[in-house]
């Protein structure tokens, strides 16, 4: 389905529509999927928050909120989007809130957003929305962000080998709790792992990515996790790592 100038697929069977916490039949108890403002007002937002919040106090996707004064050129320095080489195509294989996929593309990628959560993919439908209403937003990203709800293993595994393969794999499961936090994590993050818990089957994705990527499979990961499998060099930030391997390898 699209809408206005974004790009979104639904590939579970029968799709579903809307943004009301009845068409998504995941949240946890306790936790609440809602409007902040009326439908079609351009200030409204999609949140998730717990029953005992506040209304607007909550979780969304909001890509306003990423600063580039220096547009492409500086999303192009970024980590991220320096570990991925050469590769035009991405699939960000999970997705999030679209942090990662927003900097590939507005650094001139063409991006596939993958998200399994139906919850958090609304609130990225939602984010992603609003920034196509956004003129400033809107140029930088070009129409280079799709976003998907599926399983990226499944939505791989059906391309690998094929015309439609992607040029390269992102990756970023869900970290553990650091083992000594210097700080406290974000509420943003707190919500989102007690939602969704732990990436568990995230090796099987790292295996099913490397098979299906033409040119190379990037791991994000905490500065302190522990690697899921020996890459074949490292690009370092300030507090996570990204972990390359090459399709060689």
């Amino acid at each position: 389905m699209s809408e206005s100038a974004g790009h979104f697929e639904d590939e579970r069977a029968g799709g579903a529509g809307g943004d009301s916490a009845h068409a998504v039949g995941e949240l946890p108890a306790g936790f609440l999927l809602a409007r902040v403002g009326e439908d079609g007002d351009p200030a409204s937002f999609l949140e998730l928050r717990r029953a005992t919040d506040r209304e607007g106090r909550g979780v969304r996707c909001d890509l306003s909120t990423i600063r580039l004064r220096g547009g492409a050129s500086e999303a192009r320095g970024m980590p991220v989007v320096r570990a991925l080489g050469e590769a035009r195509t991405i699939v960000d294989a999970t997705a999030g809130l679209l942090g990662d996929a927003f900097l590939i593309a507005v650094a001139g990628r063409e991006v596939t957003a993958i998200e399994r959560s139906r919850v958090v993919y609304e609130l990225a439908k939602d984010g992603l929305s609003r920034a196509m209403r956004d003129p400033v937003l809107s140029e930088l990203l070009g129409g280079r962000l799709q976003l998907v709800h599926a399983d990226a293993r499944a939505w791989l595994a059906a391309r690998a080998g094929t015309s439609s393969a992607p040029d390269a794999v992102l990756m970023d499961p869900m970290f553990p709790p650091k083992k000594r936090a210097s700080a406290l994590p974000r509420k943003e993050m707190v919500m989102l792992r007690e939602m969704v818990g732990a990436d568990l089957d995230a090796a099987e994705l790292l295996r099913v990515a490397r098979e299906s990527a033409r040119q190379r499979v990037i791991l994000k990961r905490g500065d302190d996790a522990p690697e899921l499998a020996k890459p074949d060099w490292s690009i370092e930030g300030t507090t996570v790592r990204f972990d390359v391997f090459t399709k060689n390898t």
